[in-house]
């Protein structure tokens, strides 16, 4: 599948995971690196999705479609499917929002 990034900042971050482990540690870098893979390793978001790992759920209130997999126990990865609700297990490429804590209905953004 193919991945792209929200802005440059984002890109940076998830293309020198040096750099992201600076931001949030060693062991949330690790599980998200793990998800990038297997996002990479997907033909599409529906195979992703299928796999369950993360507990991939679509986030409500964004016009677009957006989804976010659990990291750590409030540490969030978003990702936004190029899709529209109808088309999203059939998508090939998605864009890489950032990282949040989504808790309580709030976003508190480490990456974006």
């Amino acid at each position: 599948m193919k991945i792209t990034y929200a802005n440059k900042r984002v890109e940076k971050c998830f293309t020198d995971y040096g750099r992201m482990q600076r931001l949030l540690g060693l062991e949330t870098t690790k599980k998200i690196k793990i998800h990038m893979n297997h996002l990479e390793a997907a033909e599409h978001f529906g195979d992703f999705l299928s796999l369950g790992l993360g507990h991939p759920e679509p986030l409500t209130g964004y016009e677009h479609p957006r989804y976010s997999v659990h990291v750590t126990k409030n540490t969030r990865l978003i990702l936004e499917p190029n899709a529209t609700k109808d088309t999203v297990t059939i998508c090939t490429e998605i864009e890489v929002e950032g990282v949040s804590d989504y808790h309580g209905g709030k976003e508190n953004w480490y990456i974006s």
